[in-house]
């Protein structure tokens, strides 16, 4: 519920409400002209409609009636015809703000943008409908398909973590422009954001190791963030969309957002990055790495060609300040000379302050061959981790906004802890904003733009405890204007299944591969190509490929660079980077030319794995109470997750979260009319009270409401469900008779 301010609340003790608007159309005040209006929040869930449950999203929608101005009418100022100078301000796609109140006193109650508008012809009228914030999502779902996961072995739960609901509505948000933590980088390579999942929203998830099942909401830097196992280092490990080249004037930027308070005292608290390295596919592997130790108060960077970085050369910093709790942006700085000696610069970030730059530390005894990176791994022990990143950049990274992007990106969404885990991400369909619709309501979850343009999603978890208090009480004495109170038995669902898809045992299957034989293609120096490839849907996600040389090394995740165009010419590695990106069936390939020398591109073999070797195991689990089905009889509901739950543990809260929630019929409360207040809010828990006819005092969730102003008056109706049932029934003083006559004879 909003908190509304003592002048607000002063006018809602007054018993008469005189409505006041607000209204801007494309940053126009337009509130003189709106004639009337009419808003209307509302979850679209698809539980039985008596159910105490609720799930699914909310889309407001925004009606005004406009009348015209200085002499001229509505349809002739903003019809489809008007004149651009006036009429855009009511155009398809344009800006909409509403606030309202009462007594002279508004809220915020709308942000979005309008979807139609309709002039009437011999009329002052022009009729204008506008849609929140979930016209943003109207772009093509699109979600990465890794199949790191099915590397481990299979029944282990942390390997079920490779996603989540939370970890794809946070995805679809982040390609639309809504953020919940700092984005990636324009330069970015390899982002990952863990909320909810070890998946990379921008590269690859090559493999998972152990400890990726605890994921925290509290003492997190921005959103959610993976806790590290207290005694061992949490690790997974990622091929980058581009794979960077080692001798290039550009540096790479590797960073990560870390909390430290309330950890584990008796083992120590770090970070590892490290990056593996190649001259060319299937040649010796060089590995970079940095230690960020809490619990030490040390910085360790490592050179070499053992892939424990604790067995390779190295230069450590000390610092502190680390031995504090808190949260802390690390960064690392790494370049290579002409001779591939690598270059560390750590660089240190407490919240907030100023960043910290450490002298580079050089390691020499192993310099790196001219090559590419083949992946990088990130882990955590022992404390918080949020958003790692790799990002290329001519020059170190200096000021607070560049070094942890303080400052160049907003908040505006909301998400609650994961609580589901996706070992795969389902192939999905149609708009973002379809897939949040169809992600909440197999995980009885909600989703909504609030009235300040905000995203908002809650867990089942919202609902699955039944609230004590409330944030407003209607009386009939006085705010109840209208209300009606049913009992049914569509309200009672005392034997609910959830239909659920167990992936437990599935693992990868047969590699395929995905060709482009052109003919030899020039790269001039510093040049970069670009050729698509068709995929099929049912295909996981590609990843960038390799370079050999030799013909058939590294076979079949190659890409073949050649001196010329002659296909016995001389293979060429370390002169090309090469990105990889998917979007539906279509995957694009760049290649760009860091050395001094035209090369060419003769081919590319993509390596994606099929999850083919069994498939996911149709699963059901029903949860139900023998003491309502006495009373009732069995009332039934399925409920289908459409592969959105993929374990045990999740199908049995689902369903046992929605037997509590229909064991015994709660009073279904309709046409709940009451006097207006601009305060109430989708989820609010409102107290009930009616002691004219119903004698009814309870609590009941708000999951709708209808408010309607026209010549200063306005009206306001709530949709509720009620939280708790009257009781279980006793039948005293009654013997119900039985369903059948026992004086009628057989039939």
């Amino acid at each position: 519920m909003k908190r509304g301010n003592a002048y607000l609340d002063a006018a809602l003790v007054l018993g008469e409400r005189s409505e006041s608007h607000a209204v801007r159309l494309g940053g126009k005040d337009m509130g003189p002209q709106v004639e009337s209006w009419s808003l209307d929040r509302t979850y679209g869930t698809d539980l039985p409609v008596a159910m105490r449950a609720f799930s699914g999203v909310s889309s407001a929608q925004l009606d005004l009636t406009l009348t015209g101005t200085g002499g001229s009418s509505a349809p002739a100022l903003y019809g489809p015809w008007a004149s651009r100078s006036t009429g855009d301000a009511v155009r398809p796609g344009q800006s909409v703000t509403h606030r309202w109140g009462i007594n002279g006193y508004r809220e915020d109650a709308f942000r979005g943008t309008v979807r139609s508008r309709s002039a009437e012809s011999a009329t002052d009228l022009v009729r204008v409908s506008a849609l929140d914030g979930a016209e943003r999502l109207r772009q093509p779902a699109q979600l990465p398909r890794p199949d790191g996961a099915f590397n481990n072995n299979p029944g282990a739960t942390w390997s079920n973590w490779a996603a989540s609901p939370v970890w794809v509505v946070d995805h679809l948000l982040r390609n639309a422009g809504i953020h919940t933590a700092p984005p990636p980088r324009p330069t970015s390579i390899l982002h990952v954001p863990f909320h909810g999942g070890a998946a990379a929203s921008l590269g690859y998830m090559e493999s998972m190791g152990t400890g990726w099942d605890d994921w925290q909401k509290g003492g997190v830097p921005f959103e959610s963030a993976v806790s590290g196992a207290y005694n061992s280092l949490t690790t997974a490990n990622y091929i980058p969309a581009l794979l960077p080249v080692t001798r290039r004037s550009d540096g790479l930027w590797f960073e990560v957002w870390t909390d430290n308070a309330g950890n584990w005292p008796l083992n120590d608290s770090y970070i590892q990055f490290q990056a593996s390295w190649e001259p060319f596919a299937g040649g010796t592997t060089y590995y970079t790495a940095l230690r960020v130790n809490w619990t030490q108060g040390t910085i360790t960077a490592y050179n070499g060609t053992n892939a424990d970085p604790t067995k390779n050369q190295s230069v450590g910093w000390t610092w502190e300040p680390l031995k504090t709790w808190g949260t802390f942006h690390i960064g690392l700085w790494l370049t290579f000379s002409a001779a591939g000696v690598p270059s560390f610069v750590p660089v240190v970030t407490p919240k907030g302050q100023t960043p910290v730059v450490l002298n580079a530390g050089t390691l020499s005894s192993v310099p790196i061959p001219a090559g590419a990176m083949v992946s990088a791994s990130f882990g955590v022990q022992n404390m918080r981790a949020e958003c790692f990143q790799i990002s290329q950049h001519t020059a170190r990274p200096n000021t607070l906004a560049q070094v942890t992007q303080e400052g160049t990106w907003k908040r505006t969404a909301s998400l609650d802890v994961p609580v589901f885990p996706l070992r795969a991400i389902p192939n999905v369909s149609g708009s973002a904003w379809d897939v949040i619709t169809q992600v909440a309501r197999a995980t009885l979850a909600t989703a909504e733009f609030d009235s300040d343009g905000f995203f908002k999603w809650r867990n089942h978890t919202r609902w699955a405890t039944a609230p004590t208090t409330a944030d407003l009480t209607v009386t009939s004495k006085r705010e109840l204007g209208k209300l009606t109170v049913t009992e049914e038995i569509d309200a009672c669902r005392n034997h609910c299944t959830v239909k659920w898809e167990n992936w437990a045992r599935v693992k990868a299957g047969y590699i395929d591969t995905v060709r482009d034989d052109p003919s030899p293609i020039a790269i001039a120096a510093g040049a970069t190509i670009t050729r698509s490839i068709s995929v099929d849907d049912d295909m996981l996600d590609p990843r960038a490929p390799r370079t050999p040389d030799a013909a058939g090394a590294g076979s079949p995740n190659r890409i073949v660079i050649r001196s010329t165009s002659a296909t016995t010419s001389a293979l060429v590695s370390g002169a090309v980077e090469v990105r990889v990106t998917r979007a539906g069936g279509l995957v694009t390939l760049t290649a760009r030319n860091r050395s001094a020398s035209t090369v060419y591109y003769h081919s590319a073999s993509l390596l994606s794995l099929l999850v083919t070797d069994s498939k996911p195991v149709p699963s059901l689990w029903s949860a139900w109470n023998t003491i309502s089905q006495g009373y009732y009889g069995v009332q039934t509901y399925e409920h289908d997750v459409r592969g959105w739950i993929q374990d045990v543990g999740s199908g049995i809260a689902l369903a046992e979260a929605l037997r509590e929630a229909g064991v015994y019929p709660p009073p279904l409360l309709q046409s709940v009319e009451i006097l207006a207040d601009p305060r109430i809010e989708l989820g609010d828990v409102v107290r009930i009270v009616d002691k004219t006819g119903a004698q009814l005092d309870t609590l009941a969730w708000v999951i709708g409401i209808k408010t309607t102003a026209s010549g200063g008056r306005v009206t306001q109706t709530l949709t509720l469900r009620g939280t708790t049932p009257n009781g279980v029934p006793k039948d005293e003083g009654l013997t119900p008779d039985p369903p059948t006559s026992g004086a009628a004879p057989p039939p």
